[in-house]
């Protein structure tokens, strides 16, 4: 099982799949954090259709303080994984 199915208790298959890597901030958050969240976004969107590679994503995410790129993507694609397998 992935970690996001085990975490949740389900097997989430987003409408879109940017839902498994998004980031968010809260609603206290400075401008620049909130500009962070923008370019992580779209970052991860660019990744997914193929606009950018997997390095430059995850300097991106490094670039903007996100915690543990590579296991963000490791549990990413565990759980693509997962849900092919089981689909």
């Amino acid at each position: 099982m992935s970690k996001i199915a085990e975490r949740t208790g389900i097997i989430w298959i987003p409408d879109d799949t940017l839902d498994l890597l998004s980031v968010d901030v809260d609603g206290n958050c400075s401008e620049a954090e909130f500009q962070g969240m923008l370019a992580v976004n779209q970052a991860g969107r660019d990744w997914l259709t193929g606009k950018i590679d997997t390095v430059e994503y995850l300097d991106k995410m490094e670039y903007y303080d996100i915690p543990d790129p590579f296991g963000i993507l490791d549990e990413f694609a565990d759980h693509v994984d997962f849900v092919i397998s089981h689909g």
